[in-house]
């Protein structure tokens, strides 16, 4: 127990550290974890959409709130709800790749056939969010080369878990702090349930909610 307590402490010490070394201007352009603490800006961030029956909500509810966002696409989803994908560009949010299947499997052909389903219909805006925040050191240079940040987060609402029954613990939404990058989700109703509610906490506190390209721009 006493070795889990001192990797666990070690681990708090190191993560900090490396979200602040690559908040930096020319590193975070390569890999993102969180923008400037000294600022008033926080994004807020959804993946595993298009979803046909939760995203629409999601959109009124920042449309009401005049906040633009930015939403990680699943390729998959792209292909199956094409129509999703208009009024999320036109509503002023970016849109980013999340790879095609949120498997991770065949890196590299999994963004070529995301360029391809999204070309179609919207402009991507350069961001990438790996499957379950896992990424490859040998990727990240490929992804930048070929004009890709990776968008990471700070700020777990946890909202797909809640709705999966696979965590309970509802988030202190207060504790987001300036420059941090929240990650929900579109595709359930628990986030849809808790979206105004993140918006209004950070407004309170002077805090303003806006796109990834926007926080680290």
């Amino acid at each position: 127990m006493q070795r889990e307590d001192s990797e666990t402490r070690r681990g708090n010490r190191f993560w900090p550290a490396v979200h602040a070394v690559f908040s930096l201007p020319l590193l975070r352009r390569w890999i993102c974890w969180r923008g400037r603490r000294n600022g008033k800006k926080v994004a807020i961030t959804f993946d595993d959409g298009p979803n046909p029956h939760t995203t629409p909500h999601v959109l009124r509810i920042l449309r009401e709130s005049g906040v633009r966002c930015t939403f990680f696409v699943l390729g998959r989803e792209a292909a199956k709800h094409p129509y999703m994908l208009t009024p999320i560009a036109a509503s002023g949010h970016e849109i980013g790749l999340h790879g095609y299947d949120h498997t991770g499997r065949e890196f590299r052909e999994q963004i070529r056939r995301c360029e391809r389903e999204l070309g179609r219909h919207v402009t991507c805006a350069g961001l990438f969010r790996p499957a379950m925040g896992r990424r490859g050191a040998c990727h990240i240079p490929w992804l930048c080369l070929r004009g890709y940040t990776t968008v990471l987060w700070t700020f777990d609402a946890f909202d797909s878990m809640r709705h999966e029954g696979k965590h309970t613990a509802a988030p202190d939404y207060d504790r987001i702090r300036a420059g941090d990058i929240v990650l929900m989700h579109d595709d359930n109703p628990v986030c849809v349930a808790e979206l105004l509610a993140l918006i209004e906490s950070l407004r309170k506190r002077g805090l303003q909610p806006t796109t990834v390209s926007d926080l680290i721009a």
